[in-house]
């Protein structure tokens, strides 16, 4: 953290010399002021900075334009981007610059603290460790691959843990499917999956991959391991009539109660036929089956229509999550999020958590359970109790020693 080169760009010398002071007190070394736009471009041709900080606010240059530039001409590695004016101003002029692919930091409304900036810089160490994922997107692949891929069984599972905010306990699992190609390599769920929704194999598929995941399920709660099994359902699975029937004498099958198993619908599912839709998750429902409705954040769902659906669950999607800690305008919306949900008595879900200062922040919203990278990545079956005995264990003790502080 100490080797960062910071420019700060603002042209009000009381408020550039605070967040410069700031910086050269939390032991960065190379901390550069400028008053304004174009004297910033100047410094960033000239010098390579590895975080700026922008004003939005500057004569001859102001913020927004600054941004571009920086974007267009890819001058700086990450910015935060700070204003005296509306939150939700600050907050859209960062969504314009990862739209331009530069990686905001935080978006603040004046005058910045050192508790932001913590927050801020621990996602440089953040970014510099996830891993992304270098699937291929291959066009060629049609129904033949996928009805091969299932009848071969190329596609697996992964499962990734769902805690509970407080107290660090396993709740469930989310099954999630992986394809390993022969001779392809790793195929993005979202291109098989839109295949089989494609092609009409939608049903094939999640067959295939329920009778994995209740195997697996059956087999864990016969060794001790009781917790709820998370699966995704596919909007065009809805409309068949018989899906709940079908689900239900699946789990049967497998001695497996409903009430251990949580269907996910994304949002989008309600916003076309409501009616097939609302029918298929009232069985469930019905049935004992827990619902709920996935990527919340991402579509076009509302109070209304959440009304409609009979879930038990509301996940918020990542996009809600990621870098909550350091964005006030995204806390709002999120705040708003968990009590609409608790009004409508259902459960929330917090999903791609990376981050303490985000986990933090939801523990403290009463976010009834946390899923993401901060505690575990999607691991094979045979990984979760491992993880179970060791990782949460150590997780649990982490947080109890920090709270008797």
């Amino acid at each position: 953290m100490k080797k960062l080169s910071v420019l700060v760009v603002d042209d009000s010398k009381v408020q550039r010399n605070h967040v410069i002071d700031m910086c050269k007190n939390y032991g960065m070394q190379i901390v550069i002021g400028a008053t304004d736009g174009e004297d910033a471009i100047d410094k960033l041709t000239s010098c390579s900075f590895d975080l700026v900080f922008i004003d939005l606010e500057m004569p001859i240059m102001d913020g927004v334009e600054l941004v571009r530039e920086i974007a267009k001409k890819d001058l700086a590695k990450s910015v935060i981007i700070l204003s005296s004016k509306d939150p939700a101003l600050i907050l859209s002029v960062g969504t314009m610059a990862e739209a331009d692919g530069l990686t905001v930091l935080g978006t603040f409304k004046k005058p910045m603290t050192r508790l932001y900036l913590d927050a801020s810089l621990k996602r440089i160490d953040n970014n510099k460790n996830k891993q992304t994922a270098n699937n291929v997107f291959n066009t060629d692949l049609g129904a033949d691959s996928l009805i091969e891929a299932i009848k071969n069984k190329e596609i697996s599972l992964v499962y990734q843990p769902k805690i509970t905010s407080k107290g660090f306990l396993l709740k469930g699992v989310e099954a999630l499917a992986r394809w390993q190609h022969p001779t392809l390599g790793n195929i993005a769920p979202d291109e098989f999956i839109n295949i089989a929704e494609r092609f009409g194999l939608i049903c094939e598929l999640t067959e295939y991959l329920f009778d994995l995941a209740f195997q697996q399920k059956k087999y864990w709660k016969e060794h001790g391991i009781n917790c709820e099994l998370s699966l995704n359902l596919s909007p065009l699975s809805l409309a068949d009539k018989n899906l709940a029937n079908w689900i239900s004498n699946h789990a049967l099958q497998y001695q497996l109660t409903p009430r251990e198993i949580t269907l996910e619908v994304t949002e989008n599912a309600i916003s076309g036929d409501i009616p097939s839709a609302i029918e298929t998750l009232a069985k469930l429902r019905l049935k004992g089956f827990n619902l709920s409705i996935d990527d919340y954040g991402t579509g076009f769902a509302n109070a209304q229509q959440l009304a409609r659906v009979p879930a038990t669950e509301l996940k918020l999607d990542r996009s809600l999550i990621d870098r909550v800690a350091t964005r006030p305008q995204q806390q709002a919306i999120v705040r708003s999020t968990i009590n609409l949900a608790k009004e409508l008595h259902l459960s929330t879900v917090a999903e791609g958590v990376e981050d303490l200062g985000d986990f933090v922040f939801l523990r403290d919203l009463e976010v009834d359970l946390v899923q993401g990278y901060y505690f575990a990545k999607p691991m094979p079956a045979n990984m979760l109790a491992n993880w179970l005995n060791y990782d949460l264990t150590v997780i649990r003790k982490q947080f109890l020693s920090k709270s008797t502080d």
